[in-house]
């Protein structure tokens, strides 16, 4: 699932500004939610957040300028696939790990 939702995104970054994937991430980074009460949002941006920040912790999702940074990034499709790989990975050591702590 990892995998499959980083080479969708990467295949949305590649794409034009223009496209309705690209402006839906643009719109919710200029309107960032402000904080609240309650259980955290489950957004596909926190959720690709985290599985970055996790894998790579100097590089983050959180603002426009992050978007543009991972644009730019996503256009060459070498670094981009060892960067959804390294993700893949972690995340597959990280729900491993969360497995053998659960059956002991």
């Amino acid at each position: 699932m990892v995998k499959s939702r980083w080479r969708l995104f990467g295949h949305i970054l590649r794409r034009d500004n223009d496209i309705p994937a690209n402006r839906a991430m643009q719109a919710y980074f200029k309107t960032l939610p402000t904080k609240f009460r309650g259980r955290p949002s489950t957004t596909l941006p926190i959720i690709l957040n985290k599985e970055l920040s996790q894998a790579f912790p100097q590089m983050k999702l959180k603002t426009t300028k992050d978007l543009q940074n991972l644009q730019s990034f996503a256009q060459d499709r070498g670094n981009w696939k060892s960067l959804t790989g390294r993700i893949t990975e972690f995340a597959r050591a990280s729900s491993s790990d969360e497995f053998d702590a659960g059956s002991s």
